[in-house]
This record gives C-alpha cells, structure tokens and sequence, in this order.
C-alpha cells in the first residue's frame, strides 16, 4: 500500500511539474518583453524627468500620455503601426485637454463621458484610449494651462511611439513573413492531419475541423496584413505576396479535398484490402515529407531570410504505378471501382499539393518588396457609423448599452461624491460585453486581478513614500504588465491596476484601507456591467437566429450551384475571390457559430436550439468541403447532362427549399434515381474494361472518385434540412 501511495504521488508530481513546464513554456512565447521594456521607458522617463526638474505633475502627465499609446499600439506593418499611433497622439492629447478642460464641473464629465463612450465603440474603437485620456485628467485637474497639458501628453506618447517604432528600418517586412509563415505553418499543420487519417482511419484526423479553422484565420490575417502593404494603386509593382497567398490558397483548398477523399477511402474505418499496403505507407510519408517542406518555408518566412534547403522531394513514381495497379486488379465490383477512382484522386491531389508548393517556394525566391500603404478614410467610418445607428445594429446596441452603464456609473459616482468613483466607470468601460457570460467572466478577471494588484502595490510601497521609489515601482508594473499583457486578462489586470492608480494619485496606498475601497469599487462597477448585459437588450443573439440561418442556406445554395457550373463545364474551378460564394459561405458559418456563441453565454439559453444550430454548422462545413473535393476531382467535368451536376442541382434545390418561409418538413434528399443512373454507367464501364482489358477513361475515372463524396453529401444535407425543419420560425 506504502508503494502504490509513493508511485502515486510522483505521478501527480511529475504531471504537475509537466503541466508547470508546459505553462512556462507557453509563457515565453506569448510574452512580448519588447513591448514591456517599450512601455517601462516610455513611463519612466518622463517621471524621472518630472522629478529632476521639479515638477513631477508634469512627468505624471507625460507619462499619462506613454501609458496610453501603449495601451493602444497596434500590431501589423510598421508603416501602419505609425499611422495609428499618430492618430491616437492626437487623440489622447485632446482627450487630456478635454478633461483639464471639464475638470471644475463634475457633470459635465459625466455627459462627455458618455458620449465619448457611444462614438468610440460606434466607430470600431475596441481599446479605451479616448474615455481613459478623458477619465485620467478630468479626474485629477492638470497642474498647467490645458493646452500645455495637451502638449505633455503628446510628448509621452510621441516618446513611446519612437521606441515601439525602432525597429521599423531594420523589420519592416517582419510582420508580413510573420503572417504568411502563420498561413504555411497552419497548412502543415492541416497536411499532417491529412496524413494521420490515412495511417490511422479510426483515430487519425480527430482534430481536424480546428486546424481547418486555424488556417482559414490564419489566410484572413495574412491578406489582411498585405493589404496595409498595399500603396492603394491598382497595378502594385510587386507580386510577391500575392503570390504567396495566391498558392497557400490552393493549398488549402487541394488540402481540404485530399482529406474528404481519405475520409471516404477508409469510410469503413479500415484501408480497403483491395488498396495495399505499400502504397498507404508510401503516400503518408509523401503528405507528411509535404507538411515538413511547408513547415520550413514557415520558419523561413518568418525570419525574413532566403529560403533554405532545396524543396521538397519529388513524388516517388511508385506510387502511380501502384495507383494504376489498384485499378487493374479491380474487378466487377462496384467498391473496388470506386476504391480505385479514389486512391488514383488521392494520388494525383499529393502530386498537386506538390507543385502548389514549389509553386509558392518559387514566390518567396523573387525578392522585389511590397511598399508600404498610407490610407487613412475617416469619412468612410463615420459613415458607417451612421449606418449602425439608423439600422439598430447589434454594434449599435453595444455602444448605447456602454455608454448608458458607464453614463450610470459616472451618475452615482458624481451624486454621492465618491473619491475616485471613476473606478466604476473604468470597469464598466473594460468588462461590459455583449453577453452576461463574457460579461462574468471578464468581471471575475477584473476583480481578482485588481485586488492582487493593489495588494502587490501596497506591500512595495508601504515601506517607502518617496517619490523616486514611487516612479521606480510604475516603471516596474509598466513592464511586468506590458509584457504579461498576451498571456491573459488576469495578469494584465495584476499589474496595470497599480500602475493605473498610481499614475491618477500616488496617495492612494497611504494606508490599506484606501487600497481596500479601489477594489471595492472595482467590484461595484463589474455589478454594474451585468445588471448592464441583463436589463438593456437581453437575448438579442435568439432574435437573429432566423436571419443568419436564411444568410447560410443562401450562401450555401449558391456554393452548390457554383459547383455544379464546373461539373457542367461552365466553369474552369470555383471562384475564390472575397466576393465568391466560398468567402460568403465560409463568412455566414463563421457569423452563426459566433451567434450561437453569444447565445451560450446567456444563462437561460435554449439548449435545443443551439443544439440545432450546432448540426447545422457542422453540416454546412462538411459540405463546403465536399463541394470543393467535388469542384477539384479530376476528369469530373463531362460537359451537359453531367451526372454529377444534376445531383448538385438537386442539392442546391433542397437547401433553398429548407430555407424557404414557410416550408413544409422535408423527407430529406431524394436523388436515388440519379445516383442508380450514375452506379449503372460505372458498372457499364466496368464491364466494358473488364471485356477490353483497358482501363477507364478521365472522365469515368471523376465521376467514380466522387460517388462516394456524393453519399457523404446526401447525408450532410439531409442533417441540414432536419436542423432546420426542427427550429421554431418566425
């Protein structure tokens, strides 16, 4: 008994020291010590100066000013970075005269409080630097006239700018490789998966759908970051990048087929025995040989340097002819037709893979430079906001939702006279989300890490009160937060409270019962932002159910359709621009699962219904895939009365029927009829082959690797129709 007890306890000791050495590890990638170091001597500096000169008011104020366009920093292309750390100079040195400026007159801080709060999230503003610049000076009237207060604040968060943006001449495309090496490394990470499923069909790919995910996200933030590169013209002179993304796409997508047609190779959970085992083997490693080529192009992106190594080893010849044998040995049998037709997909998909690959190395070797963009549309955003406002945007019901809570806090803070009341304001501001669950738990980070953050101040300065020791220790907190900051809300809350209290009033740690009523007032304004998510526009997410549910059945109809015009030959592939119908299917999946999110997050939600919703999202991605393997089979496209089509059609009938007001329940899809006319042909061919000893034609070959895909897909809409037959409609 002693033994079992002793292995026992190391055994949760060295899981625990394993879970330890996992966090840690964790923790040193994700931490950002430049940025902290940036922001330490972004405060520092002007409170030491403050205090050499002897006017440590105007040091506080100057180092207001660094805290804040720190806070705000953007990530991205260097030349963007500095366009909107200017943007938000300015902002926050008007925002500190504005409050120098409303300072004498309490009320009046709590009206433009609130309106900056409704602008500011109306116009996208995620991060608070404008109700922050306000709050902090309004609260704590400036030494100096106001427009040297503007003028102090610029110059802090000049200052910091500087640092933050020094590296600029020396990685200026640092950011880009960044995201594209993200975009190859998710495709590796997509590739093995791929070949998981093949080695192990029961067990291999069970994560597949998240590394799908990842990649998509990982595409977005790419184009995203090329396009702050773009100079705005029509006719960019480099190519490169485009390029890049342009193969990674392909990627992608060849990905996605590869892995629908493993899926229905071992559909029986097995290798079919009439596929041997040789060519399994051969084909996992070339995937697997693919995902480490990708992997490096990944590591050489993101460094910035020549690409290295000389590309991934070419498609071993055995494996086309171990394709081919596949084929030969088939006999009569439907299966084994169709397993023949799929393992020659599979085989040709790897050899495509291959050259998109190659195809995208080739890119990286051109070395001309994109140049940066200079694109500021001011107009553009109020406009949207506009827009917001007069159609009652869920934006918009945020933005009132805030600034009513915040405007709520200020309220009560003025009435009664709180000393530093504003700290309900500010925790309003930073915790109110859309849905009580968020709203809890960012209230919980909130409150636990501001009340050990102000326990960690008051030990550190209780045993000193002297100026230089108080800006020694902001210095410190500055860092520590800044650096912790991507690691999670809790330890950003643990140090940035202290530095934020201190840098509105350093007498705050006077004795414990000060910092005792910061956190107290913390937790008052965290009870405000959920009486905030419970009383004004509650359960709105349920309201827009119907809505996006019509949006996804319309872009997935339209999926199908685009499909079925490239099995008829109307169209070389699918479209794959923003304005394609695989972007707006992939955008309204994307839109209903981050709806039925915020419907998760309300503690009276219908569990059936985000159930229904559930099975609908998987079965619009399941198809999404199914359609793309379809679009990108080989020999598929026969010209009219395409087999394949006329299912697809049928499909796409199904879903706008589903989608339909008032339709009635359907009985699922019915396209037996089409699919015994396509087992017939096969058959036929089977039969002539067998007679003739030749091997099929291209587009007998397409239509056999689809078949299967073609079951998959009967069922996929089947599951979609019955989701959707089972919702309450309006």
């Amino acid at each position: 008994m002693i033994k079992i007890a002793s292995f026992s306890a190391r055994s949760a000791w060295r899981k625990g020291r394993e879970r330890l050495d996992r966090a840690v590890r964790r923790g040193v990638r994700q931490a950002t010590p430049f940025h902290g170091v940036a922001a330490g001597l972004g405060v520092g500096l002007p409170l030491l100066l403050g205090l050499l000169s002897g006017r440590p008011d105007r040091g506080t104020l100057a180092a207001i000013g660094a805290y804040l366009i720190a806070v705000a920093a953007p990530t991205g292309p260097y030349a963007a970075r500095a366009r909107s750390m200017a943007e938000f100079i300015v902002v926050v040195a008007v925002g500190g005269g504005l409050g120098g400026l409303l300072a004498p007159f309490p009320w009046a801080v709590v009206v433009v409080i609130t309106a900056t709060v409704a602008g500011a999230v109306l116009l996208g503003q995620v991060k608070p630097v404008p109700e922050f610049a306000v709050l902090f000076t309004a609260v704590r009237p400036p030494p100096t006239h106001p427009l040297e207060n503007m003028a102090l604040m610029a110059l802090g968060g000049l200052w910091v700018a500087v640092i933050l943006l020094s590296p600029w001449p020396f990685r200026r495309l640092r950011p880009l490789g960044g995201a594209l090496g993200a975009v190859a490394d998710a495709v590796a990470a997509m590739l093995d998966a791929a070949a998981d499923g093949l080695r192990e069909p029961a067990t291999g790919a069970a994560d597949w759908e998240d590394r799908r995910k990842k990649a998509a996200a990982a595409m977005r933030k790419a184009a995203t970051t090329y396009g702050l590169y773009l100079s705005g013209q029509p006719e960019a002179p480099n190519a490169r990048p485009q390029r890049l993304l342009g193969g990674f796409r392909r990627m992608i997508h060849r990905t996605v087929g590869l892995e629908a047609q493993i899926r229905a190779l071992t559909a029986g959970g097995a290798l079919p025995e009439s596929v041997p085992e040789a060519w399994r083997s051969e084909t996992a490693a070339a995937i697997g040989a693919l995902a480490a080529e990708a992997r490096r192009l990944a590591a050489d992106l993101e460094e910035a340097r020549p690409p290295s190594g000389g590309g991934a080893a070419p498609m071993s010849p055995d494996l086309a002819d171990q394709a081919e044998d596949v084929w030969r040995a088939a006999g009569d049998d439907r299966d084994e037709l169709l397993n023949a037709a799929i393992t020659e997909e599979i085989t040709r998909s790897v050899d495509r893979l291959h050259s998109t690959l190659e195809s995208a190395r080739g890119a990286f070797a051109d070395r001309s430079l994109p140049g940066p963009a200079v694109r500021v549309r001011p107009v553009a955003r109020a406009a949207g906001a506009v827009a917001e406002v007069r159609h009652r945007s869920v934006l918009f019901q945020q933005a009132m939702r805030v600034a009513l809570m915040v405007g709520l806090a200020m309220t009560i803070s003025t009435a009664f006279r709180i000393r530093h009341g504003q700290w309900m304001a500010m925790t309003v501001l930073v915790t109110l989300h859309a849905t009580y669950g968020e709203t809890m738990s960012r209230v919980g980070q909130r409150v636990a890490g501001s009340a050990v953050g102000c326990l960690i101040a008051a030990v550190v300065l209780a045993s000193t009160h002297s100026r230089p020791h108080a800006a020694l220790a902001m210095t410190l907190f500055a860092v520590a937060a800044f650096t912790l900051r991507p690691l999670g809300y809790t330890y950003w809350n643990v140090f940035v409270t202290p530095l934020s209290l201190m840098l509105m009033d350093l007498s705050f740690l006077a004795d414990w019962s000060i910092a005792l009523r910061r956190i107290l007032l913390i937790a008052a304004g965290g009870a405000i932002a959920l009486v905030g998510t419970r009383v004004l526009w509650p359960r709105q997410a349920a309201r827009e159910v119907p809505d996006r549910v019509d949006e996804l059945l319309s872009a997935c109809a339209d999926l199908t359709r685009a499909t079925a015009a490239v099995a008829e030959g109307e169209a070389s592939r699918l479209p794959y621009g923003p304005d394609g119908p695989l972007a707006a299917t992939r955008k309204a999946i994307d839109g209903l699962a981050e709806l039925r999110t915020r419907m998760e997050n309300e503690p009276d939600h219908d569990p059936g219904q985000t159930e229904r919703l559930t099975t609908l999202i998987e079965a619009c991605g399941r198809i999404r895939d199914r359609l793309i393997t379809v679009a990108g089979t080989t020999g598929v496209t026969s010209g009219p009365r395409n087999p394949v089509a006329r299912v697809l059609d049928r499909t796409a009938d199904a879903i706008e029927n589903a989608a339909a007001p008032g339709a009635p329940p359907s009985g699922g899809l019915d396209v037996s009829g089409l699919l015994d006319d396509l087992d017939d042909r096969l058959a036929r061919e089977a039969h002539r082959r067998r007679a003739e000893h030749d091997l099929p034609d291209r587009t007998v070959r397409g239509l056999a690797a689809t078949r299967r895909t073609l079951d998959g897909l009967v069922g996929d809409v089947d599951d979609l129709v019955g989701a959707v037959s089972a919702m309450p409609r309006p």
